[in-house]
């Protein structure tokens, strides 16, 4: 645990994080090493859990997920919380972040935010970690309310309801709204589309944010962003079918490009 002694606090608003409340934290001994959190404003209450989280991330929580990262679930203060520890990046990758460009729980944190501005769900985010040495990005940390939508659009490969239609309708349509605010996931895989049946209407979520982009969303682009889909091709002609209708995109071409990136991801090995 860190000794409340060695804490500099700061809530003073810096460029790019207006109204956070950042706290800086610096080990005086041979490592120099640096943790830097930033809390939502609505969850400064929680800097004094939140700083810990490096010292007791092993021994703490609940591993949902484990691979090249790894995904704790944790409850604090009546709070179900998502920590997800990136991967140590190399070292190009820490002088890179650590210097040049925002860290992948940075982005997820920044991201978060833009989403829900837009009314797109994704969880709340809490805050974000880096530690440092001598300037180089060592670990990170993304801190996050749980979503409890309980599907995931890995399901629609085998979902078995009558209303799969209507669900992949709705996917589409929730997929050309966000195209149509200038919101383009990158990684737009079944794993990281969450959605939940409310009564008729279907409702998603997105997480593992950190690799979006803001801007126009073309037609090709469009199609591109399916690729990951895991789903058979009559599934996926069904999709894209439904999304350029919605969009007025001439149909037959756009099943084509969708499937041409499909079946070109697919051939590779993952």
């Amino acid at each position: 645990m860190v000794p409340l002694s060695t804490i500099n606090l700061s809530d003073e608003a810096k460029p790019g994080y207006r109204d956070e409340f950042h706290l800086d934290l610096v080990f005086k001994d041979h490592l120099r090493m640096k943790t830097n959190l930033v809390v939502a404003p609505a969850y400064s209450y929680l800097q004094y859990f939140l700083i810990n989280i490096p010292a007791t991330f092993d021994q703490e929580g609940k591993t949902i997920y484990k691979a090249r990262n790894e995904i704790k679930v944790m409850d604090i203060d009546g709070i179900t919380i998502v920590v997800k520890k990136y991967k140590r990046p190399h070292i190009i990758n820490q002088i890179a972040y650590g210097y040049f460009r925002k860290s992948k729980a940075q982005r997820a944190f920044l991201y978060a935010q833009k989403l829900l501005s837009l009314a797109i769900t994704t969880p709340a985010p809490l805050a974000f970690i880096e530690e440092k040495r001598y300037g180089l990005l060592k670990e990170s940390y993304f801190i996050s309310q749980f979503c409890h939508y309980p599907h995931l659009m890995r399901e629609l490969w085998d979902y078995k309801a009558s209303d799969k239609s209507a669900l992949i309708r709705a996917f589409a349509a929730f997929t050309a709204s966000i195209h149509n605010q200038q919101v383009y996931p990158i990684d737009y895989s079944p794993g990281n589309i969450l959605f939940e049946k409310s009564q008729k209407e279907y409702h998603f979520a997105l997480i593992d944010i950190n690799r979006m982009q803001f801007k126009q969303v073309t037609p090709r682009m469009a199609a591109y962003g399916f690729r990951r889909l895991r789903v058979d091709e009559d599934t996926l002609a069904e999709i894209a079918t439904a999304y350029a209708q919605i969009q007025h995109i001439e149909v037959k071409s756009f099943i084509e490009k969708t499937q041409g990136f499909h079946q070109k991801f697919w051939r590779k090995p993952h």
